[in-house]
């Protein structure tokens, strides 16, 4: 096949580039962003630390907003910019909407500045001269404006499709506010190209508030990308200038700590520097079979979407559409394979950019392809659509008995109550996905946004209907809050309610049982006077199962039904 070489491959009509509705992309928002955040507990594993980070900052001193710690034990990992903006949260909102709650109303917060940078990133790169669309010979093209704002809406809406992502960003971590700065920092480097100077500082703003967020490793991948597009572009000054900006505003941190918690600091950063040169490793046999098992679903649709953009911008490659997202995407992906074993911390961080790429993608798609991928969104979120409410029903009914018997193995002990209200919402939200489907169907729309939509709207309806019919059951196996007031109950009764040694407690313990039991945890080196200890022993690991050192004698044992893996034992100290 012979490609004829043209300024830009898209060709977009003005009827193609119709704007869509304001209140549909706001709608969409609100769903996917508002569900899940209601009617759950602080979630073991991350979320739950993220929590007891927070908690802690807002009840503790100083030093604890410098030092991150949970109820005495540092967590010298990741950084403490989240963790300051929750503790705000918790200080400002927790009297009316409870600490918990008010802590994972960061979850909207980060959304919103993520969601905004990318529509404003995309919306900058798309109006420029080297994205255009090729001019018609009768007119009839989409004009810079509308072309600007359906690649920016297409863009947010990819993200909201993108299948991997959704729950992390509705948990108290890191990553949500990583995934925002990210792109932030998108959005400041394409608003370099036309006002430098802005540009420059959002976008060392945002580099600095990464190292503060997830360490300096991502984020010296992210300046690498910085210095990429800066070659390309003929901006290296620019580029220096970011660095030099986000790393004094990273330095600020350690220094404040270093100045005003003297005491703690030392042994602190030692730590903190340990676990981010532990994470520069070569990335092994098994780990790279992991990322191509998982990786080409978490991050769907963006990545075939996004090398399509390349291969089809080829000839412009060093346009700022392809080399700002395409530099920061590539080097994302290869720190999926420079840092050691793949987590998912680290594939979100390259969805951003390649949010960005795709929506450069879909716009240049053949019309099959448009077609196929309208189809294959349906096809998918049907089909799960249908098995969710069957699982539904089952859990319901008891018919059939194989999926109710399969529910019930998943979370044993749990009575799956009736709730008229989450069934109506569920229904309502299925109508809408089955109206836009008709839509789809009957007027056929000539716009090139529908395809966006249509994997947005049916993987948020998805959620939707998951958190409305199956909260629940999620909150159930994921929460500690009846074993953790066991727990509480039973150090009241042994008269140690002041002073508890956590002993194999993982943070995420640690905060739970002290928000939910009341348990109130110490530093280590304020352990040897505390008359009880909670021990937990993982049943597939010999490694914690021997006691608390010292003269202990157990007093009490339990469990939690949803996680049988798990045994925790009190002991009382020998007198």
């Amino acid at each position: 096949m012979i490609f004829d070489a043209r300024p830009s491959p898209a060709r977009v009509s003005a009827a193609a580039a119709a704007p869509l509705p304001r209140w549909a992309l706001w709608a969409l928002l609100a769903a996917y962003g508002v569900a899940g955040l209601f009617g759950r507990d602080p979630w073991f594993q991350d979320d739950a630390a993220g929590f007891g980070l927070m908690w802690t900052m807002a009840r503790g001193t100083l030093a604890d907003w410098l030092l991150p710690n949970v109820l005495g034990a540092a967590v010298a990992e990741e950084g403490p910019l989240p963790f300051w903006v929750g503790a705000l949260f918790i200080k400002t909102l927790g009297p009316w909407l409870g600490d918990a709650f008010a802590a994972r109303l960061t979850c909207l917060l980060w959304l919103l500045v993520g969601t905004a940078s990318i529509w404003y990133a995309t919306y900058r790169l798309a109006r420029r001269d080297e994205a255009q669309p090729v001019a018609f010979v009768f007119g009839g093209e989409a004009n810079a404006r509308d072309y600007g704002r359906m690649q920016a809406d297409i863009a947010v809406l990819l993200a909201l499709g993108t299948i991997g992502i959704a729950p992390r960003l509705h948990e108290i971590t890191a990553e949500t506010a990583a995934v925002a700065l990210l792109a932030a920092m998108l959005y400041g480097l394409a608003r370099a190209l036309d006002d430098e100077r802005a540009g420059t500082l959002i976008a060392a703003l945002a580099l600095g508030a990464l190292a503060l967020t997830r360490g300096v490793v991502p984020a010296l991948f992210a300046l690498a990308a910085v210095f990429v597009v800066g070659a390309a572009r003929g901006r290296v000054k620019m580029a220096f200038a970011i660095a030099g900006l986000g790393a004094a505003l990273f330095a600020l941190w350690p220094l404040a700590a270093y100045a005003l918690a003297p005491q703690r600091a030392p042994a602190y950063f030692p730590a903190w520097i340990q676990w981010n040169a532990a994470s520069i490793t070569m990335t092994g046999a098994p780990d790279l079979a992991r990322i191509g098992r998982n990786f080409p679903w978490y991050a769907w649709p963006l990545w075939p979407l996004a090398a399509w953009a390349v291969y089809s911008w080829r000839q412009s490659l060093r346009a700022p559409h392809v080399v700002v997202p395409g530099a920061l995407a590539a080097l994302m992906l290869a720190r999926l394979f420079l840092t050691g074993t793949p987590s998912e911390e680290k594939m979100i961080l390259a969805v951003p950019p390649l949010v960005l790429l795709a929506a450069f993608g879909i716009t240049t798609l053949p019309r099959a392809a448009r077609n196929a991928f309208d189809w294959f969104a349906i096809a998918v979120a049907s089909f799960v659509a249908v098995a969710v409410w069957s699982y539904y029903v089952a859990v319901q009914t008891g018919v059939p008995p194989k999926m109710a018997r399969s529910i019930v193995r998943l979370t044993p002990g749990f009575a799956h109550e009736f709730v008229p209200a989450a069934l109506a919402l569920a229904l309502a939200v299925t109508a809408a996905w089955i109206a836009l489907l008709v839509w789809r169907v009957r007027a056929r729309p000539p716009v090139l946004w529908r395809g966006a939509v249509l994997n947005a709207a049916g993987l948020t309806m998805l959620w939707v209907v998951l958190n409305a019919l199956f909260m629940g059951a999620f909150n159930y196996s994921r929460t500690y809050a009846p074993l953790a007031q066991q727990v509480g109950q039973q150090v009241s009764a042994l008269g140690a309610g002041e002073c508890v040694v956590a002993h194999r407690l993982l943070p995420a313990h640690r905060a739970l049982f002290a928000w939910h039991g009341g348990l109130r945890f110490v530093a280590p080196d304020l352990e040897a006077a505390c008359p009880v200890a909670l021990h937990r022993d993982l049943r597939r690991s010999r490694l914690d199962d021997e006691p608390p050192p010292g003269d202990w004698s157990p007093v009490w044992e339990g469990a939690w039904p949803a996680r049988p893996d798990e045994v925790f034992r009190l002991y009382r100290r020998g007198r």
